[in-house]
């Protein structure tokens, strides 16, 4: 994990009770749940970082597992970049009220390592944060016309400091990740993006750029795209008769986008030299056939930090064996394939058994999949996040839920010491299911809850409650099967 009422249809009962009827049992047996955390943490996956061999034994694994319930794995391949340095061509000029100036690479700017390479240069938008989120009913780039122009674009998300805010609070949103802006730029039409730090919301004058990251990451965007100072930008700001600090508290004020062309004496000349070496990743997947062409999607992502690198919270250059973040929620996706796949009958709606990679370094494998997906997304009535639910304390689980409320309130009563927090919002929102959200796929998103071991090389098998979340995944396998037999209206 890297920054959501009535039922109807056929319930199917998904415990059995010893003949005191005073026992619970869960459906998955907490032993073999344990061992794939045990398989997928060991020495030889070396934490399954993103780009790595590792990775690649990781996906074989989920595979393989998948094929012994009788299932047909599928690999779904896509691009990152495993490594990349700048080269020495990266040039910035503007001009503002005829004067031209230059600023110096990685002191003054920097390109982005998923930045495409080569130049750009013209007119200059303002685009806002760069957002465009019809789920949230939000949009910097309604009204504004962005093709063949240069977009300024501000970090992060409006609101981010607001509990309250119509994005997910403090949490962030997948719209929040610099690629993603960066290719919703390029789908508008922009040849290429400025980046630049909201200085109203940090409360500081802190204007640092961010440094260059040489490892794993998002793939080539195809437009070349830096950051800059945004001190740089007062003077194109006041020739518009605007402040960006002023724009970006309105924002924040109201949320409406306050999207402009900069007038005619504002122009950019930009110049990206990246070297970069890609690799080949894939999700993998299975598929069990329902009785209709609609499907539940059940996912979790199975990469880590391999040795840490930047994302380290603990020590960096040792194996992050990443148990609870997220082989527990990878076991849970095998384990549950291995329920469905062998139960007698079928549900009314098929299910999706999804594992990602690239989750780590940006929702990657989740992001690739909502725009190549395997089977059309209008037909799939929920997805179902696993992520980091192995560290059950005190029967506390998050439910964030988006599009499907209701589902599981009522079916939480059957499953003793579970305390499914139900409130909306676990303050971690950035993980796989905000790609289906931006997509307009209802989600319920399972999680456990932050700990000390987070990101850190101590994220080991051992602590995990296998039997705490054992039950959890018999409460989403009864939730699947209320979501697979239920009318079409499953918000309702």
């Amino acid at each position: 994990m890297n920054l959501p009422r009535g039922l109807s249809g056929l319930t199917v009962f998904l415990f059995a009770l010893r003949a005191d009827d005073s026992v619970f049992k869960p459906i998955v047996r907490p032993d073999v749940y344990l061992e794939n955390i045990k398989a997928l943490t060991a020495d030889k996956m070396g934490g399954r970082g993103s780009g790595s061999e590792n990775l690649d034994r990781a996906a074989d694994f989920i595979a393989k597992r998948f094929e012994s319930f009788g299932l047909h794995p599928k690999m779904q391949p896509f691009v990152l970049t495993s490594r990349a340095r700048l080269g020495s061509g990266n040039r910035l000029q503007f001009t503002v009220n005829g004067q031209t100036q230059s600023r110096k690479s990685s002191r003054e700017f920097v390109a982005l390592p998923f930045s495409g390479v080569g130049k750009a240069a013209g007119a200059v938008v303002f685009a806002g944060y760069g957002i465009t989120a019809p789920e949230y009913g939000y949009d910097d780039y309604a009204g504004v016309d962005v093709r063949g122009k240069i977009v300024l674009v501000l970090r992060q998300e409006p609101q981010e400091y607001d509990d309250y805010s119509a994005f997910e609070g403090r949490s962030y949103t997948a719209h929040s990740q610099l690629a993603n802006k960066a290719l919703n730029a390029r789908q508008h039409g922009a040849k290429g993006v400025i980046f630049v730090t909201p200085m109203f919301s940090r409360g500081s004058n802190d204007d640092r750029l961010e440094p260059f990251v040489r490892s794993a990451g998002p793939g080539d965007v195809g437009i070349p795209v830096i950051q800059m100072r945004a001190a740089d930008t007062n003077a194109w700001f006041e020739r518009a008769g605007h402040s960006l600090d002023d724009i970006g508290r309105d924002i924040d004020r109201d949320l409406q986008p306050r999207s402009f062309a900069f007038p005619a004496g504002v122009s950019v000349a930009m110049e990206v030299d990246i070297e970069r070496r890609s690799r080949e990743v894939r999700n993998v997947y299975a598929y069990l056939p329902g009785e209709t062409d609609e499907y539940v999607i059940i996912g979790a992502h199975y990469d880590h930090l391999g040795s840490g690198e930047q994302f380290s919270l603990g020590t960096p250059g040792v194996t992050h064996p990443g148990a609870d973040d997220n082989a527990s929620g990878t076991s849970g996706v095998i384990e549950l394939a291995r329920w469905f796949s062998q139960r007698p009958g079928r549900l009314k709606r098929g299910i999706l058994f999804l594992t990602f990679a690239g989750e780590e370094i940006g929702l990657l494998g989740s992001s690739y999949y909502v725009n190549h997906p395997a089977l059309p997304l209008q037909k799939a009535v929920a997805m179902i996040n696993l992520d980091m639910i192995g560290r059950i304390r005190d029967g506390k689980v998050f439910v964030i839920s988006a599009g499907v409320r209701g589902v599981v309130e009522p079916l939480v009563g059957k499953y003793p010491g579970l305390k499914p927090d139900l409130s909306g919002s676990a303050g971690y929102g950035a993980s796989d299911h905000t790609s289906f959200t931006g997509k307009g796929v209802p989600i319920l998103f399972f999680f456990s809850g932050l700990h000390g071991d987070y990101h850190k090389p101590s994220d080991t098998w051992d602590k995990i409650d296998a039997g705490a979340t054992a039950t959890l995944l018999s409460l989403v396998a009864d939730t699947m099967t209320v979501l697979g037999n239920q009318g079409r209206d499953v918000s309702q």
